[in-house]
């Protein structure tokens, strides 16, 4: 029933005398299109029999919904299991399909959003990092910080026995995105002190002196800030662990790691790079070189 903007459900049923039994419910006058009353039991078969109580549709189908829930286990290896039991023992008639949707279904949206999603942000982050410092060399550096963010996170949910989910997969993206962080504050440190004349290894090591404290505020205090989300267990703590976990796991070892390994990869990159930027003698060159080796060692 609509009224103005407010709408109202109504349900319409016979009084109890009439819908007894079948047979009463047989003597129901269905009009037709004469306007002449004709019983229901001319027009149907009436029999008793166990049905729903209620019908469900959803995009002109009906269906029946069964649901469930889930504990001590996550929900992928679960629903992939019923599957195979299912397959194996159940024979539908035509014209029926099983269709598993609820939590299972966003998650499989989800995750083959993120499969586009993930990858367009590392090249965008990449590009960010090239336009910021120059070179592609400093960029692959602050991407190197990924897989010690990763392995933190990895790590947190295996230890707490903690499914993978979407919130657990948002969590690595915040994680990847405070990582990426620190490194750009110590390739920028170094790179500036580099630029300003000082030695290669004092300025790897004032840099990542100086980046120390910002770079352990910055992790350190994401991590510290969501460990009573990750200890959490009261309502809707089930959509908060997984992400805060990640993040907590990813940043306790991106720290440490990012402020060791981040000014070593500079150190190695800044050798190399300077050993192929160095000239190289031709070959009259290095003829004339040896020969000067030569008649030198002859004549001490």
């Amino acid at each position: 029933v609509i009224e103005g903007d407010r709408r109202f459900e109504l349900v319409v049923r016979f009084l109890p005398q009439y819908r007894q039994d079948e047979t009463t419910i047989g003597q129901i006058q269905v009009s037709s299109p004469e306007g002449v009353g004709i019983p229901l039991k001319q027009l149907a078969t009436i029999v008793r029999q166990t049905g729903a109580f209620m019908i469900y549709r959803e995009n002109h189908e009906r269906y029946i919904p069964i649901m469930f829930s889930i504990r001590d286990r996550d929900l992928v290896s679960t629903i992939q299991e019923a599957q195979r039991h299912l397959q194996d023992r159940i024979t539908l008639p035509e014209g029926y399909h099983l269709e598993w949707a609820g939590q299972y279904d966003q998650l499989v949206k989800e995750q083959q959003r993120l499969m586009i999603v993930v990858p367009l942000t590392m090249v965008l982050i990449l590009f960010l990092l090239y336009l910021t410092f120059g070179s592609f060399r400093y960029a692959f550096i602050v991407l190197a910080t990924v897989p010690f963010a990763m392995i933190g996170g990895v790590l947190s949910l295996v230890l707490t026995h903690t499914p993978f989910s979407i919130s657990a997969a948002v969590g690595f993206i915040s994680t990847l995105g405070i990582a990426i962080l620190g490194g750009v504050l110590i390739v920028s440190s170094i790179r500036e002190l580099e630029q300003n004349g000082i030695p290669l290894k004092e300025a790897i090591l004032s840099g990542a002196e100086l980046q120390m404290r910002p770079v352990l505020m910055a992790t350190l205090g994401a991590a510290l800030g969501l460990v009573p989300a990750a200890l959490a267990s009261g309502i809707g703590s089930e959509a908060q662990k997984p992400l805060a976990r990640v993040v907590v796991g990813g940043m306790l070892t991106a720290t440490f790691l990012i402020l060791f390994v981040v000014p070593i990869l500079y150190q190695l990159t800044s050798q190399y790079s300077k050993r192929r930027s160095r000239p190289q003698p031709d070959s009259k060159e290095q003829e004339h070189i040896n020969q000067n080796t030569t008649h030198s060692s002859e004549h001490p």
